[in-house]
């Protein structure tokens, strides 16, 4: 689900608009001035933003301006929300550069449907598979901010119940892991979503396992632990589109 960002000075709104987020799926980011909204939406890169236009230390609008400054940010939805309700207010804040708005106070039955409908279409995702969840946290820090999301799962099982409820277009997996090893939930993660890229990630020196599942078609690629994290962005952006030609049916 989407990581949206609230930049609101009021502490009952973003306790009120956190919980709705939560509730419906989403992560929500917080700040509670334009300054640190700025940075917060610099930092962790959300995939929407809805900003309070009447900030203590600098208006939404300023806000709005960083914001779409930043050559990475500048795609990113931001609505406004405000209280403003004068005729013309609509309009000033469209032509302002804002996506849309949100009347205040807001409607909890309709808030996350308003805050959806400027959502990005849902992008295949990086999908990492590791019993070792400090390793889980170095190739997330490796390959965050690249275009694309980065999840995590710690087991076969955990990873499968995952691929049914996110698009994921790759998939970067670990060999030995108590349970389900990786070329055996690499081989069910072929047979239920085959357009997947399946990578294996493995410090294994015996490789038998690995290479009859190449062989077989169930890994597109190996690479050798430890893993730079230069080479294995090239990797990962050459898996993306390998995807988008499965997808689209050209491979």
């Amino acid at each position: 689900m989407a990581r949206i960002l609230i930049i609101e000075d009021n502490p009952a709104n973003i306790e009120l608009m956190s919980f709705l987020l939560n509730a419906f799926g989403h992560t929500p980011l917080v700040a509670s001035n334009g300054a640190r909204g700025v940075a917060a939406a610099r930092g962790q890169h959300p995939d929407l933003v809805a900003c309070d236009v009447n900030l203590p230390d600098m208006s939404g609008f300023a806000v709005l301006s960083a914001l779409k400054a930043e050559p990475a940010l500048a795609g990113v939805p931001v609505l406004a929300v405000t209280a403003l309700a004068m005729s013309g207010d609509r309009e000033k804040l469209l032509a302002a550069g804002f996506d849309g708005y949100i009347s205040k106070p807001i409607e909890p039955e309709g808030f996350v449907a308003q805050l959806e409908a400027f959502l990005p279409a849902a992008q295949p995702a990086l999908l990492l598979v590791d019993d070792d969840r400090f390793m889980l946290g170095v190739l997330g820090d490796m390959l965050e901010g690249q275009g694309y999301r980065v999840l995590g799962a710690g087991s076969g099982e955990e990873a499968l119940a995952l691929l049914e409820r996110e698009p994921v277009g790759v998939i970067l997996c670990d060999q030995s892991m108590p349970g389900m090893s990786g070329t055996a939930f690499l081989a069910e993660a072929a047979r239920r979503h085959p357009a997947t890229v399946r990578i294996m990630l493995s410090g294994q020196l015996d490789l038998a396992e690995i290479e009859a599942a190449m062989d077989a078609g169930v890994i597109d690629g190996h690479y050798a632990k430890p893993a730079a994290a230069g080479p294995l962005r090239e990797r990962m952006a050459l898996a993306f589109r390998l995807h988008a030609r499965r997808a689209g049916g050209d491979v």
